[in-house]
């Protein structure tokens, strides 16, 4: 069987570099995926120093700002820029989508700024070529034009009869078609692999994120699952085919529909079913809650007034002057948390939104292998949506607990009703710490993304399944 296999390949092989159209095709997407990590490589080195510098300057503002009350420091603020994941030169993902940068400041919960996809027109809804993007479209159209004559052409020129009557097994016969596809890929895309690492490698230094190798790993195995899934409908399509042509036809229909039309079908119907509200109305409702209160009744004046009346009681004082503390630090707390609250309710239905879009996808990708190789890909390379949604959450952690931190030290060091007479220091800058992120945990990506993982894994049982199937016949289909 080995025998056999090995003289299959060396066949196919030569057979491959005759058929000058699959060679063209496999040069025109190793040029595209080296163009894209060239550009991803200078890409993430520019990101990198500008956001590097950027946050430095912020920072040095931030300690450097001198005295001044802790609230009007507060409301000066500093920003935050999401460091680039260095997996970015592979899989762009939605960081074009998701912002760079974000003003932190007292009692506004702003959004992320600079997102590059604004700058780009109309045609960023045709995606950008990353390397991510050859390997999950082109190159499963490099597998249907290399494998899907493979047997229908020993058909139609009759050289299938002569293998039979040789006593060739069948299962020797597909597999050694599957390994000889398996390895032409191997070795077109192995340099532009190979250099990738190197390019990461090289980079690693600089990465403000400290990914675990477990996402290359990760990476490589989906791809590898991925391809390997079109290597064997591609052969038993063949396999199944009268002629080379309704072969290549079937194969191609498969390919559109894989990766044009139910990824847009299902964000069209996304899209529709869980409808996102503008901005104008989010921010309108938000600033509505914030003035009247979550139940619409409970305005500012009556919240301050029942605060007022509680800090009283609790202390058995007269007035506020009386308290321990300045009574305004308490009182811009607690205004703090009542956006806090608010901004907690809307947010949180936005993401509800997020959620049914993205459940929607996980459950279509069990139809479609592309969806789920797409969403793991960005997964594993940190520029996805549950990373956006992870750095969002601890810049506003640290937004909170930097106000908390002023509003407090109002409280304690300073008198009621002399707002102006404090001031604070760089002692006080200088016990807010600076930002660092670090990406999620491999265990709760993995959990995250369990139905595209689900999918992949039937995906290749059924491969597997239909391999097997094909294999065990006992006589040629001739």
């Amino acid at each position: 069987m080995f025998k056999s296999i090995v003289t299959i390949i060396k066949k196919e092989i030569k057979l491959a570099v005759r058929e000058r159209l699959a060679l063209l095709l496999g040069s025109i997407i190793l040029l595209l995926m080296g163009v894209s990590l060239i550009s991803g490589y200078r890409n993430f080195q520019q990101e990198h120093l500008k956001i590097t510098k950027e946050q430095e300057q912020k920072r040095t503002e931030w300690l450097s700002q001198g005295d001044k009350h802790p609230h009007i420091a507060a409301h000066y603020g500093t920003y935050v820029f999401k460091p680039k994941s260095i997996l970015g030169i592979f899989d762009s993902g939605l960081d074009g989508y998701t912002g760079t940068s974000i003003y932190l400041e007292a009692h506004y919960q702003h959004e992320f700024m600079f997102r590059p996809a604004q700058d780009k027109g109309t045609m960023v809804r045709f995606g950008e070529l990353t390397m991510a993007m050859a390997l999950q479209v082109l190159t499963p159209l490099l597998i249907i034009i290399l494998a899907f004559r493979s047997i229908t052409q020993e058909r139609e020129s009759g050289t299938l009869r002569l293998v039979a009557a040789q006593g060739v097994p069948i299962n020797s016969f597909v597999w050694g078609k599957i390994l000889t596809y398996g390895l032409i890929l191997l070795l077109i895309l192995l340099p532009i692999l190979l250099a990738t690492v190197v390019g990461i490698t090289l980079l690693k230094p600089m990465d403000l994120l400290a990914f675990s190798p477990w996402r290359l790993v990760f990476l490589f195995l989906v791809y590898t699952v991925y391809l390997f899934i079109f290597i064997v409908f591609s052969v038993c399509t063949s396999l199944y085919s009268k002629t080379s042509r309704n072969a290549l036809l079937k194969l191609l229909v498969f390919w559109v529909l894989l990766t044009v039309l139910i990824p847009k079908t299902v964000s069209n119907l996304g899209r529709t079913s869980y409808s996102l509200p503008s901005m104008h109305t989010f921010k309108s409702n938000i600033q509505n809650d914030i003035d009247n209160g979550l139940d619409g009744k409970t305005s500012r004046s009556v919240r301050m007034a029942r605060l007022k009346q509680e800090y009283l009681e609790a202390y058995e004082v007269d007035s506020l002057h009386q308290l321990p503390f300045n009574f305004d630090g308490i009182s811009m707390q607690a205004g703090e948390e009542h956006t806090h609250k608010v901004y907690d309710v809307h947010w949180q239905q936005l993401r509800s939104i997020f959620e049914e879009q993205n459940t929607l996808f996980a459950y279509s990708s069990l139809l479609n292998p592309y969806i789920a190789v797409q969403r793991l890909s960005m997964a594993f390379s940190g520029t996805d949506m549950y990373t956006a949604i992870d750095f969002e959450d601890e810049v506003e952690h640290y937004r909170r607990a930097l106000v908390e931190k002023m509003n407090n030290d109002m409280a304690q060091n300073s008198r009621y009703g002399g707002f102006y007479e404090y001031k604070a220091g760089a002692s006080l800058w200088k016990e807010i710490e600076e930002f660092n992120y670090t990406m999620p945990t491999m265990n709760k990506v993995l959990h995250a993304y369990k139905w595209e993982l689900i999918s992949l894994l039937a995906w290749l049982f059924l491969a597997l399944f239909l391999l097997s199937t094909v294999t065990s016949k006992k006589r040629w289909n001739i």
